[in-house]
Formats: C-alpha cells, sequence, structure tokens
C-alpha cells in the first residue's frame, strides 16, 4: 500500500490533502463530462442515448464521491476518530472508478467519435492525468493508478490504429501516460517527504517512544520466549507455573507432556530448516487448541508443555485428543509428505505430585511410558506408572554402580559354521542380577539409554569381551568376539577412538571384534552413523547388522558401508514353514552377491539347522547348538566342541 513508510498522524495529513483537493477534481469532471456528452452531439440516435447512458453512470460515481468527501470533512469537524485504511479505501476507489468511466468513454464512443472529438478526448484525458499527478499527490498510489488507467488504455487502441493520425495521437498518448505516472510518483514521493519534514519532531519522538518500547518487548521476548515458536521458554514456563502454583495451593490443574512422532525423520529427509518449520507449525496449532489462559512452552527440541485447568477428566481427555488431532492434521503446505503425529503424557497436580518438578516428570513418564506401547496416543499417570518410575530411579541408581559392585556380566553364546558345527565367534550377552532378581537386558539397557549411563555401560561391554577375545587369540582359526553397539554409542564422536584405545590396550586384533548394530539405526540419522560404521571399518572391524528384516530397510544402507555379517532375526527362523524361507533365500542370494557373511539366529532344532545349511546359511547360532553360558564354561565348551567334531 502507499502508506507503509508513513506514520498515523502523516497518514491522517495525506488524507486531508486527497479530500480538499477531490472537490476541484469533482468539480472538473463535472464540466468536462458535461461538455464532452453535449458540445459533440452527432447523428446518430443510439450513440447519444448511449451517451446520456455513459452520462448518468460517471454522475452516479461523481455523487457518491461527493457523499465520501461530505463524510470526511464531517468526521473531521466532530473530531470523531475514524479509520484511515478505510477512508483511504473508499477514496482510492471512487478515484478509479472515474479513471475507469472517463477510460470507458473513450473507448465506447471511439468508433462513432469524429477526428476531432477523438483529438479533443485524447486532450482531455490527457489534461486530467496532468491534473491529477497534484491533485492525487497525497497517495502514490492512487496518482500512479489513476493515471495509468485514465490514458494508457485509449492510448493502446489508438496506437493500433491503421489511420497514421490516430496512431501518431496514440504513441502522444502513451509517451505522456509514461510521463504522467512518473510525475505522479514524483508529486507524491514530495508531497510525502513534505508531510515527513512537517512532522519530523513528532517522528524523532515516536521514534525513540517506538525504539524503547522494542527494546523493553525485545528484553522480554528474550527472556522468556523460544526464539523459534514465541512460546514460552523453559524458564518463562517454570516461572509462570510456579507462580500459578503458588497463589492459587488448592486450585487443581492438569499438565500435557507433549513429544512429537516422527519428528527426528522430517529433519534427517528433508533438512532442519523444513524442520523448524515443522516446529512453528505445531506451535501455531498448538495456540489455535489452547486458550489464552493456559501456559504453553517449547520444553525442548520437539516436546512442549501446556498447562491447563479442567473440570474433569473426560474434558481434559476431550482437549487432549484436540492437541493430538491438530498436530496430526495434514499440512497444506507438505501434502506429498507424511505429517508428524504426537504422544501425549498427562499428570495432573495434585494427584499425581504435590510440586511442579514431580508433575513434569509424571508426565514425561507417562508420555514415554505410552510411547513405547502405541504412539500417537494419551496416557495419563497413574499408579502403576509410579512404581514403575520409582523402580526405573531405583534400577538407574543402583546400575550405576553396578559395575563395581559385580552385578553386571557377560554371558556368550556360540555361533557356528554350518557345515563344520565348529565355533567361529561368540555373541557377547549382557546380564545383570540385583538383590537375587535376574533384571532383563530389554529394562535395564532402556534404563541405561534414558538416565545417560549406556556409553559407560556400553564401553565396559566391549572392555571385557576383548579380555575374552584375547584368551582366544591362541587359537586356530581365530575365534572373534561379538558386542551389541546401541544408538547412542555411535552418536558419540570420539566413540572409535574409544574402542580402537580398548583393544590396543589388551593387544586385540580389530577384526577379532565384530560390533553388531541392529538395523533400525538408520533411521535415526543415516548419515551419522554410516559415518561412524566406515571409521570401523577403516580400522579393521567387522560390522554386523543384527536382528535383519524386522525394522526399517537397510539394503540401501547395506550397500552404502558394505556390510560384512547379516544376521536374519529368529523370527523368520521361527516361520520358515510360511513366508520365512522364501525371505531368507533371497538374503542367502543377496549374501553371495554382495559378498556378505549371513548368520541365522534362533535355531532351535537339527531339523531348522539342516534346512538352513541345505539352503546356504554360512552360519548358525541358537539353542540347539547352545544357550548363552556363563564365561567360566567357555574353554570348556570349546574344548569338548572340538573333541565332537574332530
Amino acid at each position: 500500500m502507499p502508506y507503509n513508510n508513513l506514520s498515523t498522524g502523516e497518514r491522517k495529513e495525506a488524507l486531508k490533502i486527497l479530500y480538499s483537493n477531490a472537490v476541484s477534481g469533482i468539480a472538473v469532471s463535472i464540466l468536462v463530462s458535461v461538455a464532452l456528452v453535449f458540445a459533440f452531439n452527432i447523428n446518430n440516435e443510439k450513440a447519444n442515448h448511449d451517451k446520456i447512458v455513459w452520462f448518468g453512470i460517471i454522475m452516479c460515481v461523481l455523487t457518491l464521491r461527493v457523499i465520501d468527501v461530505t463524510l470526511f470533512f464531517k468526521t473531521q469537524k466532530s473530531n470523531q476518530p475514524y479509520k484511515i485504511h478505510s477512508y483511504i479505501r473508499r477514496f482510492t476507489v471512487g478515484c478509479i472508478l472515474t479513471a475507469m468511466s472517463w477510460c470507458g468513454y473513450a473507448l465506447w464512443f471511439h468508433s462513432t467519435s469524429s477526428t476531432v472529438e477523438v483529438t479533443t478526448t485524447i486532450a482531455i484525458l490527457s489534461a486530467l492525468a496532468g491534473g491529477s499527478a497534484n491533485l492525487l499527490s497525497g497517495s502514490r498510489f492512487t496518482a500512479v493508478l489513476y493515471s495509468f488507467t485514465l490514458l494508457a488504455p485509449y492510448s493502446f487502441l489508438l496506437t493500433f490504429s491503421n489511420d497514421r493520425f490516430y496512431h501518431i495521437l496514440g504513441l502522444l498518448g502513451l509517451t505522456f501516460s509514461t510521463i504522467m505516472i512518473a510525475s505522479s510518483y514524483k508529486s507524491a514521493t514530495f508531497t510525502h517527504s513534505a508531510i515527513k519534514l512537517k512532522n519530523q519532531n513528532r517522528e524523532l519522538l515516536n521514534e525513540m517512544e517506538n525504539k524503547v518500547e522494542q527494546r523493553t518487548e525485545e528484553i522480554y521476548r528474550l527472556s522468556n520466549t523460544d526464539p523459534l515458536t514465541n512460546l514460552l521458554n523453559r524458564t518463562a514456563f517454570l516461572k509462570n507455573a510456579n507462580k500459578q502454583l503458588a497463589d492459587n495451593p488448592k486450585e487443581p490443574f492438569a499438565l500435557l507432556f507433549v513429544d512429537l512422532d516422527g519428528f527426528k525423520q522430517i529433519n534427517d529427509t528433508l533438512g532442519h530448516k523444513i524442520g523448524d518449520k515443522v516446529l512453528k507449525e505445531v506451535a501455531r496449532r498448538i495456540n489455535n487448541v489452547c486458550d489464552q489462559y493456559l501456559f504453553k512452552c517449547r520444553w525442548g527440541g520437539d516436546e512442549f508443555l501446556i498447562l491447563t485447568m479442567y473440570q474433569n477428566k473426560t474434558q481434559l481427555v476431550e482437549f487432549a485428543n484436540n492437541v493430538l488431532q491438530s498436530i496430526g492434521a495434514e499440512h497444506e503446505k507438505y501434502k506429498y509428505q507424511k505429517w508428524v503425529s504426537a504422544t501425549i503424557g498427562i499428570a495432573i497436580y495434585p494427584e499425581h505430585g504435590n510440586d511442579l518438578h514431580t508433575i513434569i516428570r509424571s508426565a514425561d513418564t507417562s508420555m514415554y511410558h505410552q510411547k513405547r506401547m502405541t504412539k500417537g496416543n494419551i496416557n495419563i499417570y497413574n499408579d502403576s506408572l509410579k512404581l514403575k518410575q520409582e523402580r526405573e530411579y531405583l534400577l538407574s541408581q543402583r546400575l550405576a554402580s553396578a559395575v563395581e559392585e559385580n552385578g553386571l556380566r557377560l554371558v556368550f553364546q556360540p555361533i557356528v559354521d554350518s557345515k563344520t558345527n565348529k565355533v567361529t565367534s561368540f555373541e557377547s550377552l549382557l546380564r545383570w542380577q540385583l538383590d537375587g532378581e535376574n533384571i532383563f537386558p530389554d529394562e535395564f539397557i532402556t534404563i541405561a539409554e534414558q538416565y545417560g549411563l549406556i556409553t559407560e555401560l556400553g564401553l565396559w561391554v566391549i572392555d571385557q569381551a576383548c579380555i575374552q577375545a584375547k584368551k582366544f587369540s591362541h587359537l586356530q582359526p581365530q575365534i572373534a568376539i561379538s558386542v551389541n553397539v546401541s544408538v547412542i554409542q555411535l552418536q558419540d564422536p570420539d566413540f572409535v577412538i574409544k574402542v580402537l584405545k580398548i583393544v590396543n590396550t589388551h593387544q586385540v586384533e580389530s577384526k577379532n571384534l565384530h560390533i553388531e548394530i541392529t538395523e533400525s539405526v538408520f533411521a535415526e540419522d543415516k548419515l551419522t552413523f554410516l559415518t561412524a560404521v566406515k571409521a570401523l571399518q577403516k580400522q579393521g572391524f567387522c560390522i554386523s547388522i543384527d536382528d535383519f528384516g524386522t525394522g526399517y530397510s537397510s539394503l540401501s544402507s547395506m550397500l552404502d558401508i558394505g556390510v560384512d555379517i547379516v544376521k536374519i532375526d529368529r523370527s523368520f527362523i521361527q516361520n520358515m514353514d510360511k513366508r520365512g524361507l522364501s525371505i531368507i533365500h533371497a538374503i542367502v542370494q543377496m549374501a553371495s552377491s554382495l559378498d556378505f557373511m549371513v548368520v541365522a539366529e534362533g535355531v532351535e532344532t537339527i531339523e531348522q539347522a539342516n534346512t538352513l545349511t541345505n539352503i546356504g546359511v554360512s552360519h548358525l547360532q541358537g539353542y540347539y547348538f547352545s544357550r548363552p553360558m556363563e564365561v567360566d564354561f567357555v574353554d570348556a565348551y570349546l574344548h569338548g566342541q572340538n573333541k565332537f567334531c574332530s
């Protein structure tokens, strides 16, 4: 719009100039229209009739403008507040309708006009355009558009006429139209500059006030809001929520812990710029669902908190479902991409805790519990989760010192050559016994990852595996030890260096330590993991893909890294009588062309062992050969197994 560079006061002055000049402009339009209609009365009854119709149209337009001018000055006189944009739009529409009426006259009656009338018409239009440069100088947009609408269309018509005289008139009209557009622009610019100079002191004062206000707002924004989403940041949320709790200690409230599902995949596949747009959009959707009295916060990464009052749990669940539906709705810009969903954990004050920290932790726990079960749903904190939370916290505390207390140990399951039944390697598996209770790896590994213990624990496993691998160094052929490595370990930029230090300390060859990773790691951050895996392979470590076929399609990843070993998941072995055998056949065929070794896990019967051997699976692992054994039994097992095989 033409007034974007003017202050409110300056816009009012520009508007006064427009309406003050409008009186003379309307008067000129009335006189000229009367002269055109009645001075050139030709012997054409239809044309004369049409001119009367046109005269009626322009009189209606000018009458409306007179009414608009009258209302403006009446409002000015009474000092009533008025909407500047409304008057600007009305004035501009009136001017452009007038220009269209004049242009319409020229185009309408061109075919019936004499040369004198055509010349007079183009001259009148040029004169009106020339006058508008000053009369409409209060608005650059209106002045330029008025001049163009008034003169340019008819000039174009004349320019393309076969009549040489009309052709020259058209060119002159276009030239004058261009000059008038430039003149109107300059005149409006000069008027705006004059208005600005007149109001310079007021502008400087307003600018100073605005700067102080902006700086105040900026300080508040930096200290209280998340710069990406404009929601409250963590500090401001805690401050506001604690104040709410202190001011209303008996008033119950609910806390929603919102965690996005699939956001990391969007970041990895579309890039962080799109990821940031997604977070902004999620924040906007949360704002749309939540009224202004709720505290909303970006807790960190792709996590959001919402503190809300509620009437009953039914109403609370309905509200949470609205949040889920809003976040999960299709994104209009990225319809070809799968949109993110969210999982929500809910904790209630004071039912689930007497302080904000406990409530947040409880909501977080319920959210993570729901994620493990089914993503994209709601979960309200309950007593069973409370017990689970307490157990997890206890286990995390004990796990931190379990290594020193000798509570952790490795057991070893052999991997055998399918044709000779000789052991070629052992998979090391972590076990933990706490106060007589065997804690399952699925439980304590998750806790180790959640509480930041997995890196230290993983290095301990590698250290213990290398101790055992050193004992095998005298055997021929040598027997390798494989260790399972988690996603978090591979994210450590110093992981490869740390592993090398351990193997060098124990004087173990890199080729005798196999690194097992599940194929699901490539769904997290493929580039990061490929970099780590290639670095390990460069140092001579064998890379094994565990549980192949159960997670994400990793064939492209296998091609990228040149995987050394693929371990077929036990589920395919157990279902060989169905579709499992076909899948195993396909993997074996891939192995022969891509040059990797195949290990079948979960072999429990001689029939399974024979079938797998016959179709070309080179290595087998499972209860049929041995359950995971304690370290003290490894030597005896090898001695007995070698004796049996010989």
